[in-house]
Formats: C-alpha cells, structure tokens, sequence
C-alpha cells in the first residue's frame, strides 16, 4: 500500500470520527452519534459501499485519541507487494467504456478490451480491473445518481462551532511582475458561522491551496480552533493535505453536497457586501495610485472590515458581529504556536538516489545515507525550507539538510550519527604484539630452562 493510498484511508476514518472527536459531547451523546454513523452506508476509499460498526467507530476514537490523526493510518504491509499495475491506456480505456454505458459490467468491459484487441485474452483479471474502478468511483450506482433533497437552513449554536471558508475572484491590481499588466486579487475569508464575524480574510494573487492554509492558520492564531470547517468542493479544499490539517487540528471537515449552492448563502451575502461597499472604493484607491500592491490593498481591507463590516448590526439577529462573537461565552479552544506548525507541515513522497539526497521545491536536500534508493515522506513549509523532516513507515529519522558539494581532495567529516555515538576508547591491546611478547616469554623460559640444566651438571661429581 503506498502512502498516498494510506492517507486517503486515515481522512476517511477520521472523516467518520470527527463529530465525536472535534468537540467536548455531553454523557450518552457520544454513544448515540455513534449508532447514528453506524446507521449509514458510505463509499470507502476503494469505490466499496458499506456501514461501520459500532466497534470499528471505537477503535477508530480510541485510536485518535491516543496517536492523533497519524494513528488512524493503516499499518504498512510488511511485504510491500502491490498488485499488478493495468497499464494507463488500456483502465483509460476501460473508465470511457463505464462513462459511457454506467450499466455495462466489468466482465464486459473486459470482452470488450480483449475484442477490440487492447489485451490479450486472459490478461486483465476480473477483480483488478473491477478494484480501479471502484477506487474511482466509476460504479454505477455513483455514474448514475443524481438529483436533489430537501435544503433547510441552519445556524451554529455558538462561536467557533463552525467557520465557513470561501475564496472570490474580487479584483485586478497592477501586476507586480509585468508594468501594464493587471494581476487578479483573490478574496479568501473564514467566517463565523454563528456570529458571522470574519476571523480572518486576506488577499492573495493564487488560489491556491497554500494561500487557503495560510488564512486559515492566521485565523487560528487570533480566534482559536473551530470545531467544523465548512466548505465547497473546489480543488484546494478537496486536497488531501488540507484534509490532514483538519484531522490534526481535531477539526471537523464538511463539504458542500454537489448541486446544493443554497448551502454557501452567507458567504455569498458576505461577499455581495464586498462588491457593493468595498470595491467601487477600491477601484477609486487603485486609479488615484494609493493601492499599487497586495501590501496596500489588505492594509484598506483590513480597516473596512473591522469598522464598516464587524460594526454594522446584522438583520438576521439585530447585532454587531463582533458583539455577537465577543459576547459568546463558549470556551476557545487555543494550540501553542509549534503545534499549530506542525499541523500545517505540507507532507509529499520523495525517493532518495544513491546519494542520499532529494530533490525539493528546486532545491536538494540531503538526507541519511542509510535511506538512500529509499521512498520517503518530507514535511515542510513551502514558506520556508529551513525544517525539511524526513519519515519512512511513520519513524521519523534526522532533518533533512541543503545539500553542499564538497571538495573530492577533502576527506569527509563524520557524519552526526558517528559524532553522536563517539568510538570506544583505544584498549591498547593488539594481538600480533601480543603473540610477540608471549613469544619472548617462552624463549625466556626455554633458554632458563637449558642454564638450569648446565648449572646442575657442572654441580655434579
């Protein structure tokens, strides 16, 4: 099982678990949302449709509590096989064929390949073949399910029980790379469901997920860890790494159900606000030359959205949003700076060469020798490559470092592993010298031996 496959299985468990885990449950209600999961059918990593047991749901709780979002990772299979790879064309192949009839078997599909000679007879298995289109969601039940349910709105019932997270496409600024050029400026924000408070927004020039990580770890920083994040399917919160941030965080993860729109109305109402009080003046500030940077522009959006956004009385509950968030005594659940670094750490697999090094974000990083040819995971912070750690199997092993050439004509230094585990001190023994001494010895001996003879002969009458 590669590490991919096992992160994606660890964010779904986590996935089942995180009602009962991101938040304190009162007595008996962990039990009852537990029977609640347990009651549903859901779509398992491997395309499979099934329930959850009870004892599963607890080994999964117990298992986070205990390790955190790491422990719900699958143990790695200690004979690393793999089953045997369908070449790209032919499951290419094979995935239009079920697109376009959702009804046809995976036995036909198979006829199919083999008739119009894409395969020999014989070579695709059944099982694999029906395995890569069920981790792809290509069955039919999910080709052909569509439609809509029953849509009603909702509110949290207290402050950070939930942030939603959008970005918009707000505005062009001067591109700071290209005189002339204009630049797009995305609009990324985390509001408090129930109070509608902004807990942070900012503007960026890529949405990507980065930017996104990055709003929401300030976020965090100032108003303390939510419950639940709630947001659309766009790539960058579908991202598997975003996904690890919210299991570590014990944080909830939700996602807008497909063709449900209505689920994103206060950030749209957020955002139609924007539109109508804060870019007409903004545009204002670009033309007059007081808005030429990204710097600029969040500087005047910070300055709207604390007095013309947070003070302005909400009419869905006739108060300020930050009144509302302020005065909500509901505990804030807070995180050390480090930890909160951690959390963030981008993880990506890398394979060291023979040299022991990997390549990185264009740069090359050593890393042990005894991990040379070796597939390893790096987490880091794309901002900044000063901490590069290195995992294999879940052990972490030392930092990774920039690689330096060094001179040929130079002899290597000992590396840290040697330095921190000194030699043993010199014994002073060695065994040819040794040999020689007790070859002395016995010639001493022998040639004591002889005088003592001589002397008792000449003593004798």
């Amino acid at each position: 099982m590669i590490e991919q496959e096992r992160q994606v299985i660890a964010n779904f468990r986590y996935g089942l678990i995180a009602p009962l885990v991101s938040r304190k449950l009162e007595a008996g209600e962990q039990i009852a949302l537990m029977r609640d999961i347990a009651s549903h059918v859901y779509k398992t990593p491997d395309g499979r449709e099934k329930r959850i047991s009870l004892r599963t749901l607890e080994r999964y709780v117990h298992d986070y509590r205990e390790g955190g979002w790491e422990a719900l990772l699958p143990s790695v299979r200690a004979d690393k096989l793999q089953a045997r790879e369908i070449p790209d064309d032919v499951l290419a192949k094979a995935i239009a064929l079920k697109q376009e009839q959702p009804g046809r078997s995976v036995r036909q599909i198979i006829a199919i390949l083999e008739l119009a000679r894409f395969v020999e007879p014989g070579v695709l298995k059944e099982s694999t073949l029906s395995k890569q289109l069920r981790r792809r969601g290509m069955t039919r039940k999910l080709l052909m399910n569509s439609g809509w349910s029953e849509f009603r709105r909702f509110e949290a019932t207290h402050r950070n029980a939930m942030w939603q997270g959008d970005v918009q496409h707000t505005l062009h600024l001067p591109h700071p790379d290209k005189p002339g050029k204009k630049a797009m400026a995305y609009l990324v924000i985390f509001i408090d469901d129930y109070s509608r408070f902004v807990v942070h927004g900012q503007f960026y020039f890529e949405e990507r997920v980065a930017r996104l990580e990055d709003c929401l770890k300030k976020a965090i920083l100032k108003h303390g860890i939510p419950e639940s994040i709630y947001v659309d399917n766009g790539a960058i919160y579908s991202s598997h790494h975003f996904e690890r941030i919210c299991g570590r965080l014990r944080t909830e993860l939700k996602h807008t159900k497909p063709g449900r729109p209505q689920g994103r109305g206060k950030q749209e109402k957020f955002f139609r606000f924007v539109d109508q009080s804060f870019v007409p003046e903004a545009y204002g500030l670009i033309e007059q030359g007081k808005i030429g940077s990204l710097s600029d522009l969040n500087r005047f959006f910070s300055a709207w959205l604390e007095i013309a956004y947070h003070q302005k009385i909400h009419n869905s509950f006739k108060q300020r949003p930050i009144d509302r968030y302020q005065k909500d005594d509901h505990p804030i659940r807070t995180i050390p700076p480090h930890e909160l670094v951690e959390a963030f750490l981008l993880e990506e697999t890398r394979k060291a060469d023979k040299t022991g090094c990997i390549s990185l974000l264009g740069q090359t990083f050593e890393v042990e020798t005894k991990l040379a040819g070796s597939q390893v995971q790096v987490r880091f912070d794309p901002h900044d490559l000063s901490l590069i750690q290195v995992w294999k199997d879940g052990v972490r092993y030392e930092d990774g470092k920039p690689l330096k050439l060094r001179d040929p004509k130079q002899k290597p230094k000992k590396s840290e592993t040697e330095a921190g585990n000194p030699l043993p001190p010199k014994t002073g023994l060695n065994y040819v010298e040794l040999l020689v001494e007790e070859q002395k010895r016995q010639h001493r001996e022998a040639q004591g031996a002889v005088l003592s003879l001589a002397m008792k002969e000449v003593s004798r009458p």
